[in-house]
């Protein structure tokens, strides 16, 4: 019991506190790969610690699942005995675990034939109206565009009125930007973000889960054009394609005038990402096994 109640306050622990170190994460300066690494160390470890606390009640040594036939028996025959808190919290569990999987797989579904979709009509929209040269296509708009979807093949898209307005230095690093997400499959992690939120929308940490993808692939396809082609040459582009930065754009900028490279502030976060459920399980078990000590060594 005390295993199953440490584990539950760790999955809770996390997925409450989870949006602030992602918030610290996105704004530490750190190599774009450790930003997914610390979101699903985050994620796997409040999904572990639910999954651990279901498996530990259901275990051999609670026979919960047993006990819980039992009164179920009981209560049908003879309406008196009533299912205890453990019992109760373990079934909910198990349901709450069969749910979540569910709606995680059906979201996942969902956004993938979304996905397919969207690159058929893109792809047969732009074969109608415009060419794609050097493997982009232009779109003859005076809209300030650039955007890609996945697919087979991917598309990189943008449009003639920010060919005009953007450098050939610029234009090539917006490019290189869009053709970032399409090698990095970032739409996937985008998407398996969404999914998450789906399966556990009450839950703080999944349900900001799709807003800090969002932001990490753009920092991240921002990286990779920065060092082909410069961080002023990228932001440059960015200033230009926004003439009124919004917060997201303001990020990026910001993390483009310092670099990527890993600071004080940026190991921090991650530590705290990575060792925030470890170290809260381990405190919560051994307070447990301190309090209940007396009382075992009694019986």
């Amino acid at each position: 019991m005390i295993v199953s109640a440490a584990l539950v306050a760790t999955a809770a622990l996390v997925g409450c506190c989870g949006p602030l170190l992602l918030r610290r994460i996105l704004r530490a300066r750190m190599p774009a790969p450790l930003r997914f690494v610390a979101w699903i160390l985050l994620l796997g470890s409040m999904i572990a610690a639910g999954a651990g606390a279901v498996v530990t009640a259901f275990g051999p040594g609670h026979e919960l699942a047993r006990q819980v036939v039992a009164r179920l028996r009981l209560d049908a025959s003879r309406h008196r005995e009533v299912l205890h808190l453990d019992e109760v919290l373990g079934v909910s569990g198990a349901l709450l675990a069969a749910g979540a999987a569910g709606a995680f797989a059906l979201a996942a579904i969902r956004l993938y034939r979304h996905q397919l979709r969207l690159h058929d009509r893109h792809f047969a929209d732009l074969s109608i109206v415009c060419r794609a040269r050097a493997g982009v296509w232009w779109l003859p708009l005076e809209e300030k565009l650039a955007y890609s979807v996945a697919g087979k093949p991917g598309l990189v898209v943008l449009s003639e009125g920010l060919a005009k307005d953007l450098s050939e230095a610029e234009l090539a690093a917006v490019v290189d930007h869009e053709r970032s997400h399409l090698r990095g499959r970032h739409h996937r992690l985008v998407g398996f973000a969404h999914a998450v939120a789906a399966a556990l929308p009450f839950v703080p940490l999944a349900r900001r889960s799709p807003e800090f993808a969002a932001a990490a692939v753009e920092l991240s396809a921002d990286a990779a054009a920065g060092r082909r082609h410069g961080p002023a040459t990228v932001s440059a582009a960015l200033r230009r394609m926004h003439a009124v930065p919004s917060s997201a754009v303001a990020l990026r900028l910001q993390h483009l005038a310092r670099g990527d490279d890993t600071a004080l502030t940026g190991l921090v976060a991650f530590a705290a990402a990575a060792l925030l459920p470890v170290s809260t399980a381990a405190a919560l078990i051994v307070a447990g096994a301190w309090t209940a000590a007396p009382a075992l060594l009694r019986a």
